[in-house]
């Protein structure tokens, strides 16, 4: 858990809307399940030397006949750009983070037991990951469950494709594999730092960050890219950047926590869809002395960018000391498809050195949020630094 500090409170739902949406970590869900007919939500045939017929004549069945040689071995699996099946759009990878096996309801029309390695490729490098053992799937259609244990943290965040691979089976002829429903399944995390910026962490301490837009506003910047941000390594560390004064403010955006590596391709999408708040500690340091405060916006793109939606704006102390900006994720969209979470600043007179601690996703309020939601609902709002300044 964070550890008890100050924080800055002005949320932007009252105290009974965010009680509604609180929910823990990533949830299980249902990933495919073939709803209606004429559409196979891009599966495919991966590898293998026998070939198949995909259809989906069935309402909530995919059906894989096989047509080559009898028994052959092959692989059946979703599209390298395909993340779920509902939304349809997104391109990037699965976020499975937090969750511990998938379940696939699945069976042939063979006379025995045939042998099958469930399978992922993930990371950006769509490493080839079993999933556990072979096995033995029975004839009809049944429920089997595999681990997400041999996949590392970096694989599991960032699934390409999932499959199964059916070994050969010659004495058996070619069959017919129905599936019916792909899950992921485990308790799931009630916290989330998607970027923490400690010493250590990837892309020397930058970990996925980018300059959005507005990029005039930070000082070096060229584009879209991570020119004009640098890694504090006071403390723990930090992602830093100056805001140039008189500009919009920049707009910072991270994707699943990972590395950047060239493209936001590379590090999306996250699964945020169960949390209740975001919380992004940060820091405002003037260069000519105290202003007041800067706004501070925090957005979401997602569905493959087709969803810009923001959680609200908070006033930033620039005090050079470090705050807790808690927003409200209630009503957002798409949250199980997020390309990017954001923060984009508002426009200020000064020139900004900014630092950002970390970006915290929260199933249920930090201890004493009740009191916090109840102050804030009254109009209350207050800030109180926390003892470790930025320089």
């Amino acid at each position: 858990m964070l550890p008890r500090r100050a924080t800055l409170i002005s949320l932007v739902v009252t105290s009974l809307g965010l009680c509604c949406s609180v929910s823990r970590g990533q949830s299980p869900s249902v990933l495919y399940t073939w709803n209606g007919t004429g559409n196979t939500q891009q599966w495919f045939k991966n590898f293998g030397t026998n070939t198949a017929t995909l259809s989906n004549a069935i309402a909530g069945e995919l059906t894989v006949a096989e047509t080559g040689a009898a028994g052959s071995p092959m692989a059946i699996s979703d599209d390298f750009n395909r993340v779920r099946e509902t939304p349809a759009g997104p391109n990037g990878g699965l976020d499975l983070t937090g969750l511990s096996a998938m379940e696939f309801d699945i069976g042939h029309n063979g006379a025995s037991t045939v042998s099958v390695q469930f399978f992922v490729q993930a990371s950006t490098a769509s490493n080839f990951v079993a999933l556990g053992p072979n096995l033995n799937i029975t004839p009809g259609v049944n429920t089997y469950s595999v681990p997400l244990s041999p996949l590392t943290a970096d694989q599991q965040v960032y699934i390409r494709t999932i499959g199964f691979n059916i070994t050969d089976h010659s004495g058996l002829g070619n069959l017919n594999w129905t599936v019916r429903e792909v899950r992921s399944t485990g308790t799931p995390l009630s916290q989330r730092v998607l970027e923490n910026f400690d010493n250590g962490s990837v892309e020397g301490g930058l970990q996925g960050s980018v300059v959005n837009f507005d990029g005039a506003s930070v000082a070096g910047n060229t584009g879209q890219n991570q020119t004009g941000l640098s890694h504090n390594s006071s403390g723990s560390g930090s992602l830093q950047w100056t805001d140039v004064a008189g500009g919009a403010g920049g707009a910072i955006s991270w994707g699943n926590g990972t590395a950047l590596n060239g493209n936001t391709f590379n590090n999306r999408v996250a699964d945020l869809s169960n949390y209740a708040t975001v919380t992004i500690r940060m820091s405002a340091t003037a260069a000519s002395g105290p202003e007041g405060s800067v706004n501070a916006q925090a957005f979401f793109q997602a569905n493959n960018f087709a969803s810009f939606q923001t959680a609200g704006t908070l006033p930033l102390p620039i005090d050079g000391q470090f705050h807790d900006l808690v927003f409200s994720l209630a009503g957002l969209t798409n949250m199980n498809v997020v390309d990017q979470t954001g923060l984009n600043l508002g426009s200020h007179a000064a020139e900004l050195v900014i630092n950002v601690d970390s970006v915290t996703f929260n199933a249920v309020p930090e201890p004493g949020s009740a009191i916090v939601l109840a102050l804030a609902a009254a109009g209350w709002m207050g800030a109180r630094r926390h003892s470790r300044r930025a320089r």
